[in-house]
């Protein structure tokens, strides 16, 4: 797996995740998300277009993630999900849990226009 952060001149956090997101390879990717969860009001965007595997475990800690962002005031968006990865999310119905958006720019708009999903 490989992870490339940047940072964009509103403060957003963008993540592009490429290649297996699996329980032995998701470290670098806990801590960078912990990290940046600890920013107050954080806006983390994870775009997933190079994914081509994830596992429950990784589900799993996306999910834990995005609750404690939105807990603590923050964004956490998921966009440009492979069609595999996509239907996984649908089957599991991860929806409830996670916003995922067809395009970065889309992901990049909710965020800054300020609309917010309370936290569940």
């Amino acid at each position: 797996m490989n992870i490339n952060k940047y940072v964009t001149g509103s403060g957003i956090n963008i993540f592009r995740i490429g290649g297996k997101l699996i329980s032995s390879n998701i470290e670098n990717l806990k801590n960078s998300l912990d990290q940046a969860i600890e920013e107050p009001n954080c806006k983390i965007i994870l775009n997933f277009r190079s994914v081509n595997i994830i596992d429950s475990a990784a589900v799993g800690l996306l999910i834990g993630r995005a609750r404690t962002a939105r807990k603590n005031g923050g964004y956490f968006i998921f966009c440009e999900p492979q069609p595999a990865i996509h239907r996984l999310f649908s089957m599991v119905d991860v929806g409830k849990w996670l916003d995922i958006y067809s395009t970065e720019d889309e992901a990049i708009k909710v965020v800054e226009s300020g609309a917010k999903r309370e936290p569940e």
